[in-house]
């Protein structure tokens, strides 16, 4: 298995992901396009995930690098590679799907635990994630901004602040607002050298919340790795023409830039 994983900053720590991986003898590549990395050919690879960042997705004059994103992303689609997008991930590729991405009016930060819709249950990835019939499952939040769902996608998710928390386009496209990846070293990092910025969640813990080893991180990795289990399990269910996505066309001329 070959993965590539799009990352959006110099990686200090490693996902939580990382020994789901190696206990399946996978390659895992990093590309940073925000480098200047070259874009490469998304058929060398059986699935490419997309992870967040502090910037936002509509904001290409103070990141000039997100239309290559974007032009990547979308190869990916023509190519008929599984994309997992994750926080801004899921925003970069609600935008190219022609979605509005924007400041959100319910920042979220945190703990919390979101809500599988019907669809979701029943989706073969996002439905590993939560017991019949609470659909609860736990995640972390950090985000400020928000998407609208694309047409033709699937909601999966939502959370008491928003009811956009995950969506589905076709059967090889995945986004998901919050995040399973975090290790609680790096979120501990994460919150020290982000203090005065966190996103104004009125129902957020204290920073302090994260400063130490807990039984809701284990949780978190268990649910990392019961999503991936599920995402790359089905990763190609079926292969159509090119340019096409198993039956859901690709959404064309959709990228704004």
């Amino acid at each position: 298995m070959r993965i590539l994983q799009v990352v959006h900053w110099e990686p200090r720590f490693s996902y939580n992901n990382a020994a789901y991986f190696s206990r399946r003898d996978a390659s895992v590549e990093t590309l940073k396009l925000f480098a200047g990395e070259p874009e490469p050919d998304p058929r060398h690879y059986d699935a490419v995930i997309v992870y967040g960042g502090y910037m936002s997705a509509y904001d290409d004059a103070g990141n000039p690098w997100i239309p290559a994103e974007l032009r990547f992303l979308e190869s990916c689609l023509k190519a008929e590679r599984p994309v997992l997008g994750i926080c801004l991930g899921s925003q970069l590729l609600a935008r190219l799907l022609g979605a509005r991405v924007y400041p959100s009016d319910a920042p979220e930060f945190g703990f919390k635990r979101l809500r599988l819709t019907e669809a979701g249950a029943e989706d073969p990835a996002l439905g590993r994630l939560a017991n019949h019939p609470s659909r609860h499952f736990l995640a972390l939040e950090w985000h400020n901004d928000a998407w609208d769902l694309p047409s033709g996608a699937v909601r999966l998710a939502e959370s008491d602040a928003w009811a956009n928390e995950a969506f589905r386009y076709g059967p090889q496209v995945l986004g998901i607002q919050f995040h399973l990846e975090f290790t609680q070293e790096h979120m501990a990092y994460a919150v020290a050298h982000n203090a005065g910025k966190l996103p104004a969640d009125p129902e957020a813990e204290p920073p302090e919340a994260f400063a130490a080893p807990g039984a809701r991180w284990d949780e978190l990795a268990g649910n990392m790795e019961r999503l991936l289990e599920g995402f790359l399990g089905a990763r190609i269910l079926s292969t159509g023409p090119a340019g096409r996505l198993c039956g859901r066309g690709i959404v064309e001329n959709k990228i704004s830039m």
